[in-house]
This record gives structure tokens, sequence and C-alpha cells, in this order.
């Protein structure tokens, strides 16, 4: 780890900051959070126009896109994005300590599939990424009939904008790196 380095705050560089171009996150540690985050904060309109936000596991395939699994029938954002795509999803480190933050948020719009290889693909991969635990054949095999039932949809972001940042840099006190579950040990004081 680099030698932690002392904050500086500048009120006008900080109120007049571009987080879409000023402080990108270094290439290596976005694809670590883009891919490994535990979740995402995905956002789509509903039929009322209201913004709905959501958390969700996702899993980013080989074809780099990051991909979810919902419900269709219980779950309104699937029947909301196949009216209207466009939607944008966050993905942020639980960064409590403000100059380890870095978050990433994509713009663009869902596609809804029902294809049966591609929900087999991502449920395995949501199998693998959240539940490693199920090790056995006959618990992975009962874990992904679970997740894999007939009412499930894959949604697919497909990006038209991607942005990161990195709080580090914008109060010169960057470190090298991806922190996770910070928000955890922070939380520690209230217990």
């Amino acid at each position: 780890m680099s030698e932690s380095k002392e904050m500086k705050f500048d009120p006008t560089k900080l109120e007049t900051v571009n987080v879409s171009t000023d402080y990108p996150m270094e290439p290596d540690e976005f694809t670590t959070l883009f891919k490994y985050n535990a979740y995402c904060s995905m956002a789509h309109v509903n039929k009322k126009g209201y913004p709905i936000v959501t958390p969700m596991f996702y899993v980013v395939l080989e074809d780099g896109f990051l991909y979810m699994s919902s419900i269709k029938k219980h779950r309104a954002k699937v029947m909301d994005l196949e009216e209207n795509p466009k939607m944008s999803v966050s993905i942020s480190n639980d960064g409590c300590n403000l100059k380890r933050q870095k978050a990433i948020l994509i713009i663009g719009h869902g596609e809804v599939s029902y294809e049966d290889e591609l929900m087999r693909k991502v449920h395995w991969a949501i199998l693998d990424k959240y539940w490693s635990e199920v090790k056995s054949p006959e618990q992975r095999a009962a874990a992904f009939a679970a997740v894999h039932t007939p009412l499930r949809a894959i949604i697919k972001v497909v990006p038209t904008k991607t942005m990161s940042w990195d709080f580090g840099k914008m109060v010169m006190a960057y470190e090298k790196g991806v922190w996770f579950n910070e928000a955890y040990l922070c939380s520690k004081q209230y217990e």
C-alpha cells in the first residue's frame, strides 16, 4: 500500500469538478471495481414516469457487458425496461474513507432477454459469484434450479456513456487500490 497522503480540500476545485473527465479511475482499478463489486444500483423509469433505483446483484460476462437477472411477472423493472429501455447503473466501492471512494456510472439502455442459453450462462455466473460456499454438485444443482426459473429475464446493460471518478484524486490524496468492505469496518463503531 502506498504511503498515506494528507487530503487537500480546495472548495473552488471541488465545486467546479467535472467528474466525467477530471478524475477518472485508473484502468486496472476500474476493471476491479466493475467486475468484482458486490452489487450495483440500477435506475430506470417506471410507467408513471418516476425514476426507480434498485440495488441489484450483477455479473460481467466474457463479452464485457454487465448482466442482471430479474423476474418478469413480479418485478416491474423488466416490463418497464421493455417499454422504455433507458437506464443507468452506478457501481461504487463502499469507501467509508473518502479518499478511497471510487465510482462508475454507466448510462445506456437495457436489453431484456428470455433466451435460455444466455440465462443459463448468467445464472451460473451469479451462482459462482454470490454463492461460493455452495460446493457439492447436488447443492449447485439445487441452487441453480432456484435461480433459473421460468419467469426469469436477463437484463443486459448496453452503455452509451461510461464515467468513473476517484475521490482520492479530487482531494490530492490518491492511493492505488480498490477497497471493499470499508463501510462494514466504519459501522463497527455503532455496535
